[in-house]
């Protein structure tokens, strides 16, 4: 990398470094606005309210989380038909690579069911040496 590009990426990273601290306080400070709004307007323990304040609609959604013992359950005498349990059916991503690495005639055939496209590259940027001036 020549010094002008380096550079330019150390103005990209300081810029990353900036608008990051920018995101991170904008994210406490609506937080913090979510709890004040939450000190003036009850919300219900689970479904949506919506309040009128001036110009602006409120709308506060209380939501539970609901989690399950699957021991317990395995062992409760409830009929299958009245057992709110799903099966979710998800991708093996490391089964496929695996296949791609150690079985391709496999794996190209597994290709005609698959969509495979590019996602956002992460960015991290932290400082390692600080540079004197």
């Amino acid at each position: 990398m020549t010094d002008l590009t380096n550079r330019r990426v150390e103005d990209a990273a300081a810029d990353w470094m900036k608008a990051k601290s920018a995101e991170t306080k904008a994210n406490k400070d609506r937080i913090a606005a979510e709890g004040e709004i939450l000190g003036f307007i009850s919300a219900k323990t689970e479904g949506g309210t919506t309040h009128q304040a001036g110009q602006f609609k409120i709308t506060l959604t209380g939501k539970l989380t609901r989690k399950v013992d699957w021991g317990i359950l395995d062992g409760l005498n409830i009929p299958a038909k009245l057992l709110p349990v799903k099966t979710k059916q998800e991708l093996d991503v490391k089964g496929v690579k695996y296949l791609e690495d150690n079985e391709p005639d496999t794996y190209k055939t597994l290709c005609k069911a698959l969509t495979i496209a590019p996602s956002k590259t992460s960015v991290s940027v932290v400082i390692t040496e600080t540079e004197e001036s």
